[in-house]
């Protein structure tokens, strides 16, 4: 049989979860050292970590079997013998072969690719045969089923799902592969879509029920993906740090995590408080999300700025719950959803409720009552706590039509990375010709956005905004929440609402790296200083600060203010479902006290936004 039924594949379930998965015990014999020819020491280390699968890409290049992986890459020299049979060979006569599945991907036609590496095969036969430890499985440019018989017995093949196979092929298939796009397009960001879930579960299923194991390739190479695809009982686990997956099958829980803040501390400013608690109603609210900021990551940025933090100064103070419309942990999708919009829904929703209906944002609110609207990210633009002030979509991974969108409810201003989503689109749009069209500036490099050229509504697009602190984003988001305050100021008569998120806390908190958190949060404050700065200036400022929800588990085991280190450990490598403190500063703070659910924040800045 090719398929199973979905239903079956669902009363099987609970089968593949519990019953194989608690039968896998994940070893280093799980990993699939995938193009291994392109690690520092092919072959090398995937052998001494006794990888339980290597692939090699191979080409048939003038007569010579060439390892590479683009036909531009293809290097006389870097033939199959000298960077696999040799070291091979090498390894079994001091003793240290072990059992291993050899997956060899033919880039060029099978005949006569692989006719050419049965007969070099073939030379070694104390490597390669019926009872050998290199168990040789070809993917890529197969013969038909029909013609696995033509090949000798010690050959296997790389098997497909939408492939038919008689009993006498299939008994020729090592095992069934397939993208990970078949399943998801989850990037191992908030939690893994329960459809995405499910579909994993099938497929796991089918090739259960044809005795086949089952990889995925091209996954997302990091440990939240390889945490879900172990417990769905997924056998190989394929990546390109087979080092860093072997230590997490040895121990996947995080050790402590220790870093010395190296930078001199910054000198914080010092709010008048003369604005905070008045009763007068805000003429502008300004909305600063961290991404996956919880006390602990508030707190890891005070130590490394050796006790001052613009956070910390905050006099008003609430905490907040997190849940989603189902499940008790969220993911950023639902968590953007309920404090953009007031309404609970299921993970991985974008701007719409639990039955999927579209609810308006507060940008929307904010600009129905003639107030200027802006979305600021450290991140993509398209990401999810962003993207629910602009957009609905029902999955967060449809990043182009979420760009989309932004032409159907824009805001003022929008500002960050995922230019691709806009200027590089599968559908082949120039969303920026749309943009200039309604009168926007397109702004591609964010230092720009200083101009004093640019138009009362612009876009800042530019993929430096997303790369992390310690890769060189530089100081797009206070410098772009910084210009903004100051463009709304002349253009603004009525106010402006504005969102502004620190995204790559969360990205941190995934990484389980405390000094990526220090870099993260500290930039962060000083976009909480551009907005106390520009608060106490007006004197008319709402100024809100929380986050989504919580990343990591993080609990802080020891460190010094005095010398900028901290010492934590992470729970968890994803989000957790404890409460977010809320901080509030300006006219009507005092509404922002106590413990709530986020979409009773949502409602609290709704109600200023409409009152007059």
């Amino acid at each position: 049989m090719k398929t199973s039924s979905f239903g079956l594949s669902l009363l099987l379930a609970g089968f593949v979860h519990t019953n194989l998965h608690a039968q896998i015990n994940y070893t280093n014999a799980n990993i699939h050292s995938h193009n291994d020819y392109q690690q520092a020491n092919p072959f090398w280390g995937a052998h001494t970590l006794q990888c339980g699968s290597i692939e090699a890409d191979l080409y048939l290049y003038n007569g010579e079997l060439i390892v590479a992986h683009l036909p531009s890459e293809v290097k006389p020299d870097q033939t199959l013998a000298k960077m696999y049979l040799q070291p091979l060979q090498q390894q079994q006569k001091a003793g240290k072969s072990y059992p291993f599945q050899f997956l060899i991907d033919l880039k060029t036609p099978a005949s006569p690719t692989l006719d050419s590496l049965v007969s070099q095969l073939s030379r070694y036969p104390e490597l390669f045969g019926e009872g050998k430890n290199a168990r040789v499985v070809i993917s890529g440019s197969m013969p038909s089923p029909a013609q696995f018989a033509n090949y000798p017995s010690w050959i296997s093949f790389d098997g497909r799902f939408e492939q038919t196979y008689d009993a006498a092929a299939l008994k020729r298939v090592a095992l069934i592969s397939a993208p990970f796009t078949l399943v998801s397009r989850w990037d191992g960001k908030g939690l893994f879509p329960k459809e995405d879930r499910e579909k994993t579960v099938e497929y796991v299923t089918r090739a259960r029920q044809q005795g086949k194991k089952v990889r995925f390739w091209g996954a997302p190479d990091n440990e939240a993906i390889w945490k879900e695809l172990t417990a769905l009982g997924v056998d190989w686990i394929g990546t390109d740090r087979p080092q860093v997956l072997a230590d997490y099958f040895k121990n996947n829980k995080p050790a402590d995590n220790q870093h010395t803040y190296s930078s001199s501390p910054y000198a914080v400013y010092q709010p008048t408080y003369r604005s905070d608690g008045a009763a007068k109603t805000p003429k502008n609210i300004i909305f600063l999300i961290g991404d996956g900021m919880g006390l602990a990551h508030m707190q890891t940025g005070l130590v490394a700025n050796h006790g001052q933090l613009h956070l910390a100064l905050f006099k008003r103070l609430g905490l907040m719950q997190t849940q989603p419309a189902e499940g008790y942990i969220t993911d950023s999708a639902a968590a953007g959803t309920a404090l953009a919009t007031g309404h609970k829904t299921k993970n991985g929703t974008i701007g719409m409720d639990a039955t999927l209906v579209a609810r308006p944002s507060l940008a929307v609110v904010a600009r129905r009552n003639g107030k200027k609207t802006a979305v600021i990210s450290s991140g993509p633009i398209t990401d999810a706590t962003p993207a629910v002030f602009y957009a609905h979509q029902p999955k967060r991974s449809m990043q182009e039509e979420i760009a989309a969108d932004f032409l159907k409810e824009p805001t003022d201003v929008l500002a960050g990375g995922g230019s691709k989503y806009f200027f590089e689109r599968k559908d082949k749009a120039n969303l920026g010709d749309s943009l200039v069209a309604r009168n926007y500036s397109v702004i591609r490099q964010y230092a720009d956005i200083t101009s004093e050229t640019k138009k009362d509504k612009f876009v800042v697009l530019d993929d430096q905004a997303g790369l992390s602190m310690e890769k060189g984003r530089g100081n797009f988001l206070p410098l772009t929440v910084g210009e903004t305050v100051k463009h709304f100021k002349k253009n603004a008569p009525k106010g402006f609402f504005m969102m502004a998120e620190g995204a790559q806390i969360d990205y941190a908190g995934h990484a389980n790296n405390v000094s990526y958190v220090m870099n993260e949060v500290l930039d962060f404050d000083q976009a909480v200083a551009e907005a106390l700065r520009f608060a106490d200036q007006d004197g008319q400022t709402l100024v809100i600060v929380t986050a989504d929800h919580e990343t990591g588990a993080m609990a802080l085991t020891g460190g010094s203010e005095k010398d900028g280190m901290l010492k934590a450990n992470f729970g968890s490598k994803g989000h957790s479902g404890i409460m977010v403190p809320v901080y509030a500063y300006g006219p009507q703070s005092q509404l922002f006290g106590g413990i709530y659910q986020n979409t009773e924040l949502s409602d609290k800045i709704k109600s200023l936004l409409e009152k007059r």
